[in-house]
C-alpha cells in the first residue's frame, strides 16, 4: 500500500490508513469548500465528526457528491494524489455516537486534547453535547 495515495494492487482505495483527508463539498452556487477532518473505516465506507451544525453538514443535506483527498494537518493535498469521488450522508444520534467513538479510538491523545475540551465545556455551560457525523461511500 502507497502511503499517500493509499492505493492497493487491485486500484481499490483503503483511507483507513489516512491521518487526515480533505473533504470537498459543493455550495448551491458551485463554490468548493475543502475542509482537513480525521476519518476512520465504518461500516462499508468511512466517516468522520463534526458539529451538527457545521457548513459541511448542511452542503451534504443539499448536495451529497463530494470529493476526497489524502491531505496533510492543514489540509494541502500533495501533488499526484488521487482526489476520489464519494457520496455522503449526514449521521445522527446512535450512528454519530458511533462513529465519534472509533475516532476516539483512532485519535486517543489528539482527541483528548482536540475534542473533549470542547465537549467538557458545553457541557459544563448546559448545552447538549451532540454528536454529528458524516459518513461517506466512494464511488465506483
Amino acid at each position: 500500500m502507497r502511503r499517500y495515495g493509499m492505493a492497493t494492487a487491485q486500484g481499490a482505495h483503503d483511507l483507513s490508513a489516512a491521518k487526515y483527508i480533505s473533504f470537498t463539498t459543493t455550495r448551491r452556487n458551485g463554490t468548493k469548500v475543502s475542509t482537513p477532518v480525521w476519518v476512520v473505516a465504518f461500516g462499508d465506507g468511512y466517516a468522520f465528526t463534526t458539529e451538527p451544525e457545521a457548513g459541511k453538514v448542511k452542503r451534504v443535506r443539499n448536495n451529497p457528491a463530494v470529493t476526497i483527498a489524502v491531505c496533510d494537518v492543514r489540509g494541502r493535498v500533495k501533488q499526484g494524489t488521487p482526489v476520489l469521488n464519494a457520496t455522503a450522508t449526514v449521521a445522527t444520534g446512535d450512528t454519530a455516537a458511533a462513529v465519534n467513538d472509533a475516532i476516539r479510538g483512532k485519535y486517543r491523545i489528539a482527541y483528548l486534547l482536540a475534542i473533549a475540551p470542547g465537549m467538557l465545556m458545553r457541557k459544563l455551560r448546559g448545552k447538549p453535547v451532540a454528536h454529528g457525523a458524516i459518513t461517506f461511500t466512494l464511488d465506483a
